[in-house]
């Protein structure tokens, strides 16, 4: 490593000791800022989706 990666490895593998030792792990987690801020923009981008196709989406059921 060149140390200039945002990341701390360390930081990263303790993180990833506690998520593992928790009740409800993760099922991805997200280590780091610029995994966090990617996470969160595809979260915005599939809701901005399914937000924009709910009507016909719902409209798809018996009844």
């Amino acid at each position: 490593m060149d140390r200039r990666q945002p990341g701390d490895p360390a930081k990263a593998a303790a993180a990833v000791l506690t998520a593992l030792d928790s009740d409800d792990p993760p099922g991805r987690p997200a280590l780091g800022n610029d995994a966090v801020d990617a996470m969160r923009a595809q979260h915005e981008a599939l809701a901005a989706e399914l937000a924009a196709w709910e009507e016909l989406s719902r409209s798809t059921d018996f009844g």
